[in-house]
């Protein structure tokens, strides 16, 4: 399922925007920063 979007986005033919990344460990700023409503792209949970 995930193939053929993995496959694009390494083509180069769909780019996902990526609005911050922060540790796992500091999971409380990414939840605030979506109660503001002010992102524009994915937040990213890195383990």
């Amino acid at each position: 399922m995930l193939a053929e979007p993995a496959g694009l986005i390494a083509d180069g033919h769909l780019e996902v925007p990526i609005a911050s990344v922060y540790p796992l460990a500091q999971v409380r700023e990414p939840c605030t920063e979506l109660e503001g409503r002010h992102t524009h792209g994915r937040i990213v949970l890195r383990p």
